[in-house]
């Protein structure tokens, strides 16, 4: 199976509908987990197989979907930030062993307790000292193979920028934490 899974573009239309259009036909299920803040009878949004709802999306939108072994939500309502408990244990009551999902604008391929987490990244921008959005496409076939593109213009992203990401989000979760006070 092929899925392209695409979160947090937030109305930015230049990359969204082109990434669509490129892709159908092409895999067998287009993701969206999140923050596309667009209505859920949008055409572009009509495309996805998947759509769930983030922090800036209706109420029409599921908060989390599971598909087959996936778990397929945002991460705003898992509160990601502060870890991945909340959503590991979402991930465990439906036995799930991928899941899929957004929020933080970072892309991010992580396994805990044998389930294997991606974010693909923010379709817009992402946290990070580069200045592009990011996507990806899954390769679920004898293993699981993840690539991460730019949005702007669909290149292969380098590898550093998961090593960039994963620092990026850390220094982000202990200003939180300053900032909440523990």
């Amino acid at each position: 199976m092929k899925i392209l899974l695409v979160s947090d573009s937030h109305l930015f239309l230049d990359h969204l509908p082109r990434i669509v259009k490129k892709y159908k036909g092409m895999v067998d299920l287009m993701i969206h987990c999140g923050d596309s803040a667009l209505p859920k009878n949008d055409k572009v949004m009509k495309q996805f197989d998947i759509a769930v709802r983030g922090n800036h999306d209706e109420d029409a939108y599921p908060p989390y979907v599971i598909y087959k072994n996936m778990c397929v939500t945002h991460g705003h309502l898992y509160h990601i930030y502060d870890g991945y408990d909340e959503l590991l244990a979402l991930c465990k009551e439906h036995h799930s062993t991928l899941c899929f999902h957004g929020h933080t604008h970072v892309p991010i391929i992580k396994k805990i307790d044998g389930i294997t987490f991606v974010n693909p990244g923010s379709l817009m921008v992402n946290r990070g000292s580069y200045a592009y959005g990011t996507y990806a496409i899954i390769n679920l076939f004898n293993d699981i193979q993840i690539t991460f593109y730019r949005s702007d213009d669909d290149s292969i992203c380098p590898d550093t920028i998961l090593l960039e990401g994963l620092a990026q989000l850390e220094e982000f979760k202990r200003i939180l934490r300053k900032y909440r006070g523990r």
